[in-house]
């Protein structure tokens, strides 16, 4: 009998400490879970963020161009003008 209570209470120590540890173990997991959730949502916000530069940018350079090539006309434009007073000014000095 008195053997039999100090095998009960062995188990019972044995199955509380293996309790604990697989308590612990279950914890591991989801903290493991929770900190790769948490790494991922950043990652993929980083990704949204650098997708949406890069339209930003790509709009914004399309509007640039577009500004450059009538700059660009306008230049052609004012140097054919400059062009002819250049040379009705050589025609009057002649």
């Amino acid at each position: 009998m008195k053997n039999l209570k100090i095998i009960a209470i062995l188990a019972f120590i044995i199955a509380l400490i293996g309790a604990v540890l697989f308590l612990i173990y279950s914890f591991t997991l989801v903290w493991q879970a929770i900190a790769a959730t948490i790494v991922a949502l950043f990652l993929s916000l980083l990704v949204i963020i650098f997708i949406i530069l890069a339209v930003y940018l790509w709009i914004k350079i399309l509007i640039l161009r577009r500004e450059l090539n009538a700059y660009k006309m306008e230049s052609d434009r004012l140097k054919v003008e400059l062009q002819k007073c250049r040379n009705k000014s050589n025609e009057k000095k002649n």
